[in-house]
């Protein structure tokens, strides 16, 4: 509905029929007794929610229909008609997971057909994630199976198992607000309220075709081209929207939040590339962009240095460009002291007047009292510095050597940018003496010395915002001055 303009939130009455839960039967074994499986069976046959205003009235029902896709779903079906209930393996693998380049892939391997094994590509719109694509994998075996034909569909993790028969009445009733993997969970479960046999999920640990349903989905993971995936739900199986007797302000809030369109930002998407070459550059992973976003809200990173950032990557200061079509103030786009346009990149890393070069040196000086080697400073390289990932001597990721880097990094950035603030705004370009920007630095650093020293005080912050001793040890070990002097932990 729209108002006035505006959007509105109506509430309408839902179909009963779909309330009613498919046939579903749970299983968990161990190998000791995978062979009984079929008869530690639990049938779920959830009752009809009775048909009141109460269970009916959902809101958030307008949403958008997903595009058709030309399928590897509907292909023939693998099981003949006259079969008994027969089972699939099922299993999910991501490569470079985590990443922006993150590939996932399904396997399916059919008991009944030894010969029979099905791989897939996640299409690149989904989430490419191993759980994801056991979802996929689950769908596809449901589709390659007539529905009068009882199936067992088996993998190695409790995800199938528990969203189907334990949260996906949850997951319905908040209309899948902030589900990960909704798009494919729902089709799942229609396609298993359009099935007239019982279908069961199981969790074997091992077995011979969980091994190969894990190997085919590595293949999956690796192929060049994407599967498409058919998403689409039959009309008379869509439940729109959330209900409202259940729903609490938080999620309705989300809900609302949901409804608006994201907005792109040129400056925002540049910047966030930017970002994810050059952390890739530097550390060999490509960041997605939700983990960017993420990243610049670490608790190791001060309020002011968040807010920083988060204005940054949005291109959200008044500098440079900001000020090239405003009457009479054109002049303040273009740096004071070298003429240029004033860009953040300039202000971190390219301008000459002093601050930024100096600082760089130190936060430089300070790194390689304990690496010998400094990753180049760029201006992505600096929004990504929390995404930083350095290998210890056992080929790990060391958190000491990550939080200390962000630190520096992120610390050192902010003293560069109050620094040309008060130079611009307050001094009249008047710029500072070297000896004050490196007093300044040190003292910066030892404040956050001091800082980290004072968190180890679980008495006073509690455990929850406290840092454990030896983070803090390991993190500065190195660079502290009288170091050997210091009691053990």
């Amino acid at each position: 509905m729209i108002v006035g303009g505006k959007k509105q939130v109506v509430a309408v009455l839902a179909d009963q029929n779909l309330f009613r839960r498919f046939p579903l039967a749970t299983t968990s074994s161990s190998p000791a007794w995978a062979i009984h499986q079929h008869t530690k069976a639990k049938a779920v046959h959830p009752d009809v929610l009775p048909a009141t205003y109460y269970n009916s009235l959902r809101i958030f029902t307008r949403q958008k229909v997903l595009p058709g896709a030309q399928d590897v779903a509907h292909l023939d079906t693998l099981v003949p008609e006259n079969e008994g209930e027969i089972a699939f393996s099922v299993a999910g693998a991501t490569k470079l997971g985590g990443t922006a380049e993150a590939r996932a892939g399904s396997g399916i391997k059919p008991r009944h057909a030894p010969n029979q094994e099905i791989t897939i590509r996640i299409p690149e719109r989904l989430s490419q994630t191993a759980q994801n694509a056991e979802i996929v994998g689950a769908l596809q075996s449901v589709r390659y199976t007539p529905k009068n034909v009882g199936l067992k569909i088996e993998s190695k993790k409790r995800t199938l198992l528990t969203a189907m028969s334990n949260k996906l009445e949850k997951w319905e009733d908040r209309g899948w607000i902030e589900t990960p993997n909704a798009e494919t969970l729902k089709a799942l479960a229609a396609a298993l309220r359009e099935r007239e046999a019982e279908t069961k999920f199981a969790v074997v640990t091992r077995s011979e075709e969980g091994e190969e349903a894990d190997r085919l989905a590595r293949t999956g993971a690796e192929k060049q081209d994407t599967d498409q995936i058919d998403l689409q739900i039959p009309d008379h199986l869509q439940l729109r929207g959330a209900k409202l007797s259940t729903l609490s302000q938080r999620t309705a809030y989300r809900g609302i939040k949901a409804l608006k369109e994201k907005v792109h930002r040129k400056a925002t998407d540049e910047n966030v590339l930017n970002t994810q070459q050059a952390v890739k550059s530097l550390f060999k992973k490509a960041p997605t962009e939700k983990l960017i976003w993420k990243s610049i809200r670490s608790k190791d990173l001060s309020r002011q240095v968040r807010n920083f950032m988060w204005k940054t990557l949005h291109g959200a200061h008044c500098i440079g460009k900001f000020w090239a079509h405003i009457p009479e103030m054109e002049d303040r786009a273009n740096c004071q002291h070298c003429g240029g346009i004033e860009t953040m990149e300039h202000i971190l890393l390219e301008c000459n007047r002093p601050g930024q070069a100096e600082i760089w040196n130190l936060a430089e000086a300070l790194w390689r009292k304990r690496f010998s080697t400094w990753p180049t400073v760029s201006f992505g390289g600096i929004m990504g510095a929390a995404l930083a990932t350095f290998p210890d001597a056992n080929g790990k990721d060391s958190q000491s050597a990550a939080r200390l880097y962000r630190i520096i990094m992120t610390e050192s950035m902010y003293l560069i940018w109050k620094i040309r603030c008060e130079v611009v705004i307050q001094n009249n370009g008047e710029p500072k003496t070297t000896t004050e920007i490196h007093n300044r630095w040190v003292a910066l650093i030892n404040e956050r010395l001091e800082i980290d020293r004072n968190l180890t005080n679980q008495m006073r912050f509690g455990k929850q915002h406290s840092l454990p001793p030896s983070l803090v040890l390991e993190t500065w070990k190195g660079t502290l001055l009288d170091e050997d002097k210091l009691p053990p932990l």
